[in-house]
């Protein structure tokens, strides 16, 4: 028996394998579990941060959307982490304000970096476009956001696996100088949830077979084994089938 969850992202569907510790890989004998080291800790809950957050942007965003950095004048920098802090909040509730008025909801996703050169603090923010004749994102933060604005088309290549990896990075990073992570986000947004299933089965086969309608992303197709309990497990992702796209 092995567990089978499965994350429907809309356009995406990421599926994980893995048997349970209490009953391992059928035709594998049972070795005794290896005690889990710090660095098979730290690297566990990174590659958990980083698979939660691009599930976030995939539930939530689309190609189209912002990545947005907004930096500081020279005059304005804050001189700590928290001042940079309340300023972020203090844009986000007039940008979420002047949204409501013109009935939208702000969906974000946000985190603080120190720049390499001088430690110098900015963010990075995912947050989507809307271009109506009542609103229009892209005029509304260079209104409300008296620094610099960098808008990068978000896409999905890799489905933004790269994007949540360097959020991560940022996060990581700062807890290793603050003790805490800077990652946060609207509460608004979809938390996608997995479709969890126990299966009868000797083991999944090593290269899967999409749902109708979907096809494999070669790229994440991954069949490893869990350095702790030593049992096989696989994760992969499939995309819906585009009829006027290209599907390899």
């Amino acid at each position: 028996m092995y567990i089978r969850n499965e994350y429907d992202l809309g356009k995406v569907i990421q599926v994980e394998h893995y048997f349970p510790g209490n009953y391992g890989a059928p035709g594998k004998k049972r070795e005794p579990k290896r005690k889990r080291t710090p660095e098979d800790m730290e690297r566990q809950n990174r590659t958990n941060r980083e698979k939660k957050i691009q599930r976030l942007m995939l539930a939530n965003f689309k190609e189209g959307d912002w990545h947005l950095i907004l930096k500081y004048k020279p005059d304005d920098r804050p001189e700590s982490y928290e001042e940079a802090q309340r300023i972020l909040k203090s844009f986000l509730d007039r940008l979420r304000k002047e949204y409501k008025k013109k009935g939208y909801q702000l969906k974000y996703i946000a985190v603080t970096e120190r720049g390499k050169k001088k430690q110098i603090l900015h963010h990075h923010l995912v947050i989507q476009d809307i271009n109506t004749p009542e609103l229009n994102t892209t005029n509304l933060v260079k209104k409300l956001w008296p620094g610099f604005k960098t808008f990068i088309d978000l896409y999905e290549d890799g489905n933004f696996e790269n994007l949540a990896q360097y959020i991560v990075k940022i996060e990581t990073k700062e807890e290793q100088e603050r003790g805490k992570a800077t990652y946060s986000r609207s509460r608004n947004l979809i938390i996608p949830k997995p479709k969890r299933k126990k299966l009868r089965g000797r083991i999944w086969p090593e290269s899967p077979k999409p749902k109708k309608g979907y096809y494999i992303l070669k790229d994440s197709v991954y069949n490893g084994i869990n350095p702790v309990t030593m049992y096989p497990y696989q994760h992969y992702s499939m995309q819906k089938i585009d009829p006027g796209g290209d599907s390899g």
